[in-house]
């Protein structure tokens, strides 16, 4: 839908009449719709002059922001959005998740009149109508649309695990940017308070099982690691990692696994594992029967000792929050109360 935007505008003055004109003629009436509204969005019009801003450096430039936004919009359905609903910001409108949960349960619900921009979705003309006077998002979401999105409002990325670093870390600078850092750091020590409290409460099964962190995608088998949020969490919290968990990969977040070499799996004393994850739980749920049912998932180690945990992957997975990281903890906590 960007392309669009992006084709090059006519020579003004000669006579429209084809049909093809006409759509181009629509095109030009669009896009100065849609400047005329970017144009007088919030922080940008006359009356928001005397508004406190700051400039903040980011990623993709910088740029000058309030200091308390009140109309800010989330470009990101991970961290943006849960971070902003637990804060609590003026969220008027973010993308979501995909799947049966946009806006997952551990998180408050948004305020009346938020509205949803799908998932990887992005209308320009939508969003300037929202009148943002912030937009965030991570870079890999803002990279290609940053200077258009910039016409629009303030605009702001953040570097996340795509980029290789740890959620702490980005939930911090979206606190930041939104004016609530105080209270995000509040949250962060009760976490890094709640994952002391596990690592001491399951100190004997933390430190003689190793565990693997297993994903069921619509096509493969994975073993999360690195930087991704459930793999982040579990670190926190002290798990051991298995020597699988090295082996070598083109990502460094997973190692993929065919149904012929899960046999890898046998240096896993426990298996935590999810289905799907970014709205794909039903497109997974038929990989996972099919390596489950497989002769040598069934011969491993901690398939035949019973110590194989199912996880929600709407935290594990796609969870980017402190509140997210609590969820975690809640069913980390529960499964190693269960370990023999």
């Amino acid at each position: 839908m960007f392309r669009d935007l992006d084709r090059q505008l006519p020579v003004l003055g000669g006579g429209l009449t084809t049909p093809d004109a006409e759509l181009t003629r629509r095109g030009l009436l669009t896009a100065a719709g849609l400047l005329a509204v970017a144009g007088c969005s919030p922080g940008r019009g006359s009356g928001d002059g005397d508004r406190p801003m700051r400039t903040v450096e980011h990623p993709l430039g910088t740029s000058s922001v309030p200091v308390a936004p009140r109309r800010v919009v989330s470009l990101d359905s991970n961290g943006g959005l849960q971070t902003s609903l637990e804060l609590g910001v003026p969220l008027v409108a973010s993308e979501t998740l995909q799947g049966g949960q946009p806006v997952p349960p551990y998180v408050p619900a948004p305020a009346p009149g938020f509205t949803s921009l799908g998932f990887n979705q992005l209308n320009l003309e939508q969003l300037a109508g929202l009148r943002p006077d912030m937009i965030i998002g991570n870079t890999q979401r803002l990279r290609e649309n940053y200077a258009k999105l910039s016409g629009i409002a303030p605009t702001v990325a953040y570097e996340n695990a795509g980029s290789g670093v740890g959620w702490q870390q980005s939930v911090r600078t979206i606190g930041d940017l939104l004016g609530a850092r105080g209270e995000i750091d509040r949250r962060l020590a009760a976490y890094t308070a709640r994952v002391a409290e596990l690592a001491a409460k399951h100190r004997e099964p933390l430190a003689r099982h190793t565990v693997a962190l297993l994903r069921f995608t619509s096509t493969e088998l994975r073993i999360v690691r690195g930087p991704i949020f459930g793999s982040a969490v579990l670190a926190d919290a002290g798990a051991r990692r298995p020597a699988s968990t090295d082996r070598p990969s083109t990502s460094s977040t997973y190692v993929s696994l065919s149904e012929e070499n899960v046999g890898v799996l046998a240096d896993s004393d426990v298996v935590f594992y999810f289905v799907g994850g970014g709205g794909l739980v039903d497109s997974a749920s038929a990989t996972f029967e099919k390596y489950a049912n497989g002769g040598i998932w069934k011969q491993l180690p901690a398939v035949r000792a019973g110590r194989v945990v199912k996880l929600d992957p709407v935290a594990w997975w796609d969870g980017y929050s402190v509140s997210a990281a609590q969820t975690c903890l809640n069913q980390l906590d529960t499964a190693l109360s269960t370990l023999r």
